[in-house]
C-alpha cells in the first residue's frame, strides 16, 4: 500500500496570503505533483491545521484545490480547525458517534487510525484527547485486526521535541493516551503534524514521523521560548509504502526547481569541479 501525507495547509480564503505566502498555490503544486507522479497511491491524509482561522472561505477554498486530486482524501482536526464551518464543506468527512472527526479505515496492507486531538475551548493551541476520544482510541487499537500493521495518525505530538514554544502546546494530557496505548496495543507507527517541521524519532518504542508543514514552517531553533520563530523553507510530502513488514518514507520536496543530473556521469562530474 502507498499513500501520501502532507499536513499543515493553514488555508486562507482565495487570493489571500498568510505570512506571506500563498496556501492556494502551495497546495496546488502539491496536488499536480502528486496526481503527475504518484497514480497507484490508495489515499492522501492531511494530518490537521486544514485552515488559519478556520473559517467558511478557507474551508471552501480548500475543497476546491483537494477536489483536484485523483486519489481520496483523509482529513484530520488541528489546533487552527473549527469542527462547524469544516463540515460545512466537508459533509462526508467519517465523524464518530461522539461528533469528534476520528475514524479507522481498514485496508489489506493496514489500519489506518485518526484521532481529533483539537480543543477549541483552549486558551492556547494545546491539544486534548477527553474521555469520548480516549475511549474511541482504546475501540481503535483494541479490535484492529491483529495480521497487519496500525498506522496511528493525530495532529499533536504527546512528547517533547525540543522546540521549546511548541512544546508548550503539544498535546495536553500525553500519559492518558499512553495509558490507552499500553493497556491495548502500540501503533507500529505514529504520524503527525503540528510542529512544521520534518522530525522522526521513537515515543516509548513506537517509531513517529512528524510531517513539514505545506505552508510556512518552524525555523529549526532549540533556544527560543517567547515565541514561535517562522522561515519561509520549502514544503514537502511524504511518500509512503507499506509493504513485507516495514514502512518506508519518502519526503518529496515538490517546489525544487534546481537541475537533475546523473551522479556517474563525467560531464556532471567536471561540472562540479568548475
Amino acid at each position: 500500500m502507498k499513500f501520501v501525507i502532507l499536513t499543515d495547509t493553514h488555508f486562507v480564503a482565495r487570493g489571500r496570503k498568510l505570512y506571506g505566502l500563498d496556501p492556494t498555490e502551495r497546495l496546488g503544486a502539491a496536488v499536480e505533483r502528486i496526481n503527475r507522479d504518484h497514480p497507484d497511491i490508495s489515499f492522501v491524509i492531511v494530518t490537521g491545521d486544514l485552515a488559519h482561522w478556520g473559517e467558511d472561505a478557507a474551508y471552501e477554498n480548500l475543497a476546491s484545490v483537494l477536489a483536484r486530486l485523483k486519489a481520496p482524501t483523509i482529513l484530520l482536526m488541528g489546533n487552527h480547525d473549527k469542527r462547524g464551518p469544516f463540515g460545512h464543506f466537508f459533509p462526508g468527512v467519517p465523524r464518530d458517534e461522539s461528533g469528534f472527526v476520528q475514524s479507522i479505515h481498514l485496508f489489506d496492507a493496514a489500519t489506518i487510525v485518526t484521532l481529533d486531538t483539537l480543543n477549541e475551548a483552549a486558551p492556547d493551541h494545546a491539544g486534548l484527547l477527553c474521555e469520548a476520544r480516549l475511549a474511541f482510541l482504546e475501540h481503535a487499537l483494541g479490535s484492529a485486526p491483529a495480521d497487519r500493521p496500525l498506522l496511528l495518525f493525530q495532529h499533536h505530538p504527546p512528547f517533547d521535541t525540543g522546540l521549546r514554544y511548541m512544546d508548550d502546546i503539544k498535546l495536553a494530557n500525553p500519559e492518558a493516551e499512553w495509558d490507552v496505548i499500553a493497556r491495548t496495543r502500540k501503533p507500529d507507527y505514529l504520524f503527525m503534524g503540528h510542529l512544521h517541521r520534518p522530525i522522526s524519532g521513537i515515543w516509548r518504542g513506537i517509531p513517529f514521523h512528524i510531517q513539514r508543514a505545506l505552508s510556512h514552517q518552524v525555523a529549526f531553533d532549540l533556544d527560543t521560548a517567547d515565541h514561535i520563530p517562522g522561515s519561509h523553507e520549502l514544503p514537502d510530502y511524504s511518500h509512503v509504502t507499506v509493504s513485507a513488514g516495514q514502512v518506508v518514507i519518502h519526503q518529496c520536496s515538490f517546489l525544487y526547481d534546481g537541475p537533475l543530473f546523473s551522479l556517474q556521469d563525467r560531464a556532471a562530474i567536471e561540472w562540479t569541479d568548475r
